[in-house]
């Protein structure tokens, strides 16, 4: 109930903005191509090719609830009234009014831009990346390894929240890994890394000290962290090499599984020689193949798949530039 007055609420605050948007989409196909007055499409037209879009994707969430199932309908029109699906749905109108204005032009610069956005917005693609950089770690299993002297816990399972209550993010199932292992026995030491970047940190705290704060409060001795500073994974690794790269030690890298192939890069590049220990999998375990309300849902641009989609490039992007 809260769910559906919030998306009520939100799609009254936008219905200007959109009804902006459809004129503004009109105008700029009118002034790119035709030439007078007498070839504009009216309002009418205009109205009645909107009115038809309405139609196609009413009819299209019907079939959905009639052959799948009304709780897959109620997903996918979720997914296309959030601000992500919103904004797919309006490129697609747009490329429609284009080619029923017969502006070609307009139309193919639409489309690209449509199927650019389903790209970037897609959970199929957000897997297929995520599996790319995590495929290597898929047979290791943390807590079936042999002990460790020292277990390294990159910096970014975590942060401050409103409450000023030290929490975990998307990433804190490293925090739950590093705790485990030591509980477990399979490590006496942790190193928590992370310095903050003060221009671009307004909660004065590094995150080091956010990975000791949660690690103490779910059991992890003082004693047992050490604290390493590096504003980024390049620093941390170069502060790491310093310091083991002669070792003979047992030393384990935790981090989540789609950011060891470039922290391992860097370990590497600096001496350092650690065993990878992969949190926080972000590909989907590959037991069945993806029911049809999975294949609809994912085709709609997601803010989470937007995310994520973001931080994997950002992972090869990193080692295309050797950071």
């Amino acid at each position: 109930m809260r769910q559906r007055r919030k998306l009520q609420v939100d799609a009254a605050a936008s219905q200007h903005c959109y009804m902006q948007y459809f004129i503004s989409v009109q105008h700029f196909i009118r002034r790119g191509t035709f030439r007078n007055d007498h070839d504009l499409m009216n309002s009418s037209s205009f109205l009645s090719i909107a009115f038809r879009f309405c139609v196609i994707v009413s009819v299209s969430l019907a079939t959905i609830w009639l052959s799948l199932d009304r709780m897959v309908a109620e997903k996918v029109a979720t997914a296309l009234v959030l601000p992500a699906g919103i904004l797919w749905l309006l490129l697609l109108f747009s490329c429609a009014y284009a080619v029923a204005a017969r502006q070609r032009v307009a139309a193919a610069w639409l489309m690209i831009c449509w199927l650019a956005y389903s790209v970037a917005g897609s959970g199929f693609v957000s897997d297929w990346l995520a599996t790319s950089l995590e495929q290597p770690y898929l047979s290791i299993n943390p807590l079936e390894e042999q002990p460790f002297e020292f277990v390294v816990v990159l910096g970014g399972g975590g942060g401050l929240g409103a409450n000023q209550r030290l929490q975990g993010n998307g990433s804190g199932d490293r925090m739950i890994l590093a705790a485990q292992l030591y509980h477990q026995g399979l490590t006496r030491k942790l190193i928590c890394t992370g310095q903050r970047i003060e221009s671009m940190n307004s909660t004065g705290i590094d995150p080091a000290e956010v990975s000791f704060g949660i690690l103490t409060r779910l059991g992890v001795p003082v004693d047992a962290i050490e604290k390493l500073g590096g504003r980024n994974t390049s620093e941390e690794m170069k502060s790491l090499g310093e310091r083991f790269g002669q070792s003979e030690q047992r030393i384990g890298l935790l981090t989540s599984a789609w950011h060891l192939p470039r922290a391992l890069r860097l370990a590497r590049r600096n001496g350092f020689h650690p065993q990878a220990l992969p949190a926080d999998f972000r590909s989907s375990p590959k037991l069945n193949p993806p029911t049809s309300g999975e294949l609809i849902v994912g085709m709609i641009p997601g803010g989470d798949a937007l995310s994520a989609n973001g931080a994997f490039c950002k992972e090869f992007l990193g080692m295309l530039v050797g950071r």
